[in-house]
């Protein structure tokens, strides 16, 4: 009886900046523009199912005394992703309750992030 093969199973991603598939990143801009909002120290649960979460850092540049010269503030987060299609998820909410922008939601597609307002 000859062996059967099976095609690899291909890994869920989310298109970071620029597009760039990543599988379960432990960091990921959302800003793409200047970088100065990201998510940083992920650690996912339920990777690849149709709903994914992780705890982590949303990490954001202070205005203080400016934006420009701003430092990075990092906040307590949540991050769910959902909506799989064709192998990526299209939809991140972020939750960090003590930001001063406590929730946040993302639409993600093949150019990366976007926040959907």
């Amino acid at each position: 009886m000859a062996a059967t093969t099976r095609p690899a199973a291909t890994p869920v991603v989310l298109h970071g900046c620029g597009g760039q598939p990543v599988t379960s990143p432990t960091t990921f801009t959302l800003a793409c523009g200047d970088g100065k909002i990201s998510l940083g120290s992920l650690v996912w649960s339920d990777w690849g199912r149709p709903t994914a979460s992780a705890t982590g850092k949303y990490l954001a540049v202070g205005c203080v005394p400016d934006c420009a010269s701003g430092t990075e503030v990092p906040y307590a987060a949540t991050v769910t992703v959902s909506g799989l299609l064709d192998g990526g998820y299209t939809v991140m909410h972020i939750s960090a309750p003590h930001a001063p922008s406590r929730t946040a939601d993302y639409r993600l597609d093949y150019q990366g992030p976007v926040e959907a307002r």
